[in-house]
This record gives C-alpha cells, sequence and structure tokens, in this order.
C-alpha cells in the first residue's frame, strides 16, 4: 500500500474513532460530534506528522539510550501541542460567536484522560514509524516536472538542496536499459557544481514506487529512480537487493543474525536495521563461506 494510502485510511480511521465516541460517551448530536470528531483529528494529523517526521529523519540509527531519552520530550510536547490546539478549536467550532470565542481548559480529570489519549497516540505513531523504518522509507513528495536527463533531487544536510543526477547507461541495442556497472555513475548537484556520490559509502538503497533513498555514511539523498533500475546498474559483488524495497551495500553489513521464517536482521554500520526476505537472505547465506 502507498504510503499515501496508508496515511488517509489512518487519518480516516481517527476521525471515526473519535466522532463514534464523542457520540456514544457524551451523547452529543450528529453535528456536534462531527465537529469534535474534526477538532481532535487536526492536532493528531499536525503533530503526528512532525512527530514521524522526527523519529525517521533525527532518531533511527541513534543508539537505544538516545532514542529512549528524546522520546519522552518529543511524546511531552506532542500532548501539550495537541491539548492546545483542541481546546482552541473546540471553543472554535462550539462556543464560537460574531464576537469571538471562549477558550476553556478541560477540568482535571478530562485532562488527565486526554493526556493518556495523547501519550497512547504517541506511542502508536512511533511504533508505526519504526515498522516504516524497518520495510521501506515513508514516500517522498511528488517532485516537480525536469528534463528527462534529470530525474532526481535530493536532499542533505546541506543549507543548498542538492540534486541527484541518474547512473548514465549506455545500452548496446535500442531497448536495452542495461548497464555496465563500471560505467554507472551518480552525481551530486550543489549550486552550479556537480560532485560525484562516492559509492563506496552507500550503505542502504530503500525503495518505494517510482523513488528510492540512498542512504551514505554522511547523509541520505531522495532519487526519482525504481530500485529495478538500481539493481541493473550497481555492482552484484557489492550490492544485493535482500528486499523487495532494499538494497545493501554487504560491505557495509556489521553484522547479521536471524530474524526467524528464513530471514535475517541486518545491522549496517550506520545503526539501520534492516530485515531481509527468505530469498534476500538467501543471497547472503550463498557468500557464507
Amino acid at each position: 500500500m502507498k504510503q499515501r494510502h496508508f496515511d488517509l485510511l489512518a487519518i480516516a480511521g481517527v476521525f471515526v474513532g473519535y466522532t463514534v465516541t464523542i457520540r456514544l460517551a457524551l451523547h452529543l448530536d450528529v453535528g456536534e460530534s462531527l465537529l469534535g470528531g474534526v477538532a481532535n483529528t487536526i492536532p493528531v494529523v499536525i503533530f503526528g506528522a512532525m512527530v514521524r517526521r522526527i523519529i525517521l529523519g533525527k532518531l533511527i540509527g541513534k543508539p537505544a539510550a538516545i532514542q529512549l531519552l528524546a522520546h519522552l520530550p518529543l511524546c511531552a510536547a506532542f500532548s501539550a501541542l495537541s491539548y492546545g490546539l483542541l481546546i482552541v478549536l473546540l471553543g472554535l467550532f462550539v462556543g464560537g460567536e460574531p464576537s469571538g470565542f471562549l477558550v476553556k481548559p478541560f477540568s482535571p480529570g478530562a485532562l488527565a484522560w486526554q493526556t493518556l489519549e495523547n501519550v497512547t497516540t504517541y506511542a502508536l505513531i512511533a511504533a508505526v514509524s519504526y515498522l516504516q523504518a524497518q520495510h521501506g522509507p515513508h514516500e517522498a513528495a511528488p517532485i516537480a516536472s525536469e528534463p528527462e536527463n534529470v530525474r532526481a533531487h535530493a536532499f542533505s544536510h546541506d543549507a543548498a538542496t542538492p540534486d541527484v543526477l541518474p547512473p548514465e547507461h549506455s545500452p548496446k541495442e535500442p531497448g536495452d536499459i542495461r548497464a555496465d556497472p563500471e560505467l554507472s555513475r551518480y552525481f551530486v548537484r550543489i549550486g552550479d557544481e556537480l560532485r560525484p556520490i562516492d559509492m563506496d559509502t552507500v550503505v542502504s538503497i530503500a525503495g518505494a514506487d517510482d523513488y528510492a533513498e540512498v542512504r551514505t555514511l554522511s547523509g541520505k539523498h531522495l532519487v526519482r529512480m525504481t530500485l529495478a533500475d538500481f539493481t541493473r546498474s550497481l555492482d552484484p559483488a557489492k550490492y544485493a537487493r535482500v528486499h523487495r524495497s532494499w538494497i545493501v551495500n554487504v560491505h557495509r553489513i556489521a553484522r547479521a543474525e536471524p530474524a526467524g521464517g528464513g530471514r535475517l536482521l541486518l545491522h549496517m554500520e550506520t545503526g539501520q536495521t534492516i530485515s531481509t526476505s527468505r530469498t534476500g537472505a538467501r543471497l547472503l547465506r550463498d557468500r557464507v563461506i
């Protein structure tokens, strides 16, 4: 399922859940229940997206102790901001008048219940984010149309957003899209300069539809290119497609351990953990001496 489809279903589920709960618990009419559902859903969507972005971009790959400590203030911030926006929206939707609207804090009991809801919601968002990191990257935002010879944009920790150019292919016959791995090269455009990516520093490549996230030892690049194209262009002696959503640099695997069902859990040099498929595990086991 595409990430945006999953997100839309999750948002719809949150809205329906809140609306039905408000209707049954508070015995409000349908209109008020719908407004209450909207007021509760909006903070979850806004601050949940921010939390997921922070977890995927900043926490994944860090030591477990650092991640645990980071979740405590993140959860507190999510709960407080969600509560603040909720009471503002409830005042606007329910108590709004031409002269303004009244923001009323919850009673102590209701505040405790709302805090429990926010903490639980944060835990679910965090769990889904980790599952998402295990099985593939979040789907990239659409990229504006561009010339045929420039097929990718990238993001990095640099102030200027670089571009990534796809590998050069040298087809021998019309329609032949195979490429000699030794001739494949990737460049990053920073300003007006083109700088080559050191392919030896590539740790993993994760795919989602027509995009791939190339993670190196120093950062990551989002590329409009399929994993199938990468598989054809990369050196099979160095890279293995261990899952339908993952290609790994076998030279950057720190260790591997059984994950059950014939699968392996790969611990990469960057701290990533990647779960292989059975077929991917067999490919790696074929390299065992």
